[in-house]
């Protein structure tokens, strides 16, 4: 069962957050995450994959997976709004889901 841990984006800030997965060595691995408004919206408001699309594995005994977009990213970003998101990883066409939540996009002030 995935965790729940929301999540606010700063418009224009790097965010960033880093993922431990206990046990798991996620060596061969991919990841990927994504945000929509609603669950069944089609459109995506963000979309990150690994390994060169925001998400970055660090394989070992307890694996780390670590988040970022970049402050023109963020900037890029619809603010405010808000919406749901999960973050996954997968091999050999097995998926785990491993966090989920609401996101919530804040304007940003300083340009």
């Amino acid at each position: 069962m995935a965790a729940e841990y929301d999540i606010t984006i700063e418009q224009g800030a790097t965010f960033t957050f880093a993922v431990t997965i206990t046990g798991v060595n996620l060596t061969g691995y991919a990841a990927s995450m994504q945000g929509r408004t609603q669950h069944a919206a089609t459109t995506t408001v963000f979309s990150l994959t690994s390994p060169s699309g925001g998400l970055v594995i660090t394989a070992a005994t307890n694996s780390i997976i670590t988040v970022t977009l970049s402050a023109t990213a963020t900037a890029a970003l619809t603010a405010p709004s808000e919406g749901v998101y999960d973050l996954e990883y997968s091999s050999g066409g097995v998926v785990t889901r491993i966090l989920q939540g609401m996101y919530r996009i804040t304007p940003e002030v300083t340009r």
